[in-house]
């Protein structure tokens, strides 16, 4: 009868990981995180590629979320260096990230939050559905 009860608290460790990797609420992960939405959006980030456009050549974007739902997107290039005020927050249950900078709002769906990964698609917006990949700075 032991052997029974091992076997089926076994059973019932295994369905419950896989239940619980299974429901990760962005589509590219991560399936389970310690950290708070929140706090994996907050901290500066560079932006790596837009769609297939990968940011170089003395070209740079860059978000730095505050805590308390500030942003300052900084964009520099060989001409200069421009920063705008805005302000974030999640929408639609965390799902999407809604950006407000230089008088502009945007609504990202988000596909992958991890603390040093971000990724963004504004095919919410209506836009060209291009994926904004970011990289915790």
């Amino acid at each position: 009868m032991s052997k029974l009860k091992k076997i089926s608290g076994i059973s019932a460790v295994g369905i419950t990981v896989l239940a619980a990797s299974s429901c990760g609420k962005y589509d590219d992960g991560p399936n389970i995180s310690l950290m708070s939405k929140k706090s994996r959006v907050v901290g500066t980030w560079n932006v790596k590629s837009i769609g297939s456009q990968i940011l170089t050549n003395g070209y740079s974007l860059t978000l730095d979320f505050d805590k308390k739902g500030s942003l300052i997107e900084t964009i520099a290039y060989s001409g200069g260096n421009y920063s705008y005020a805005g302000s974030w927050a999640f929408a639609t249950n965390k799902e999407n990230l809604m950006l407000t900078a230089n008088g502009d709002v945007t609504m990202y769906e988000i596909k992958r939050l991890t603390n040093k990964e971000m990724w963004l698609d504004d095919d919410v917006s209506a836009l060209d559905g291009d994926i904004m990949k970011l990289e915790a700075k």
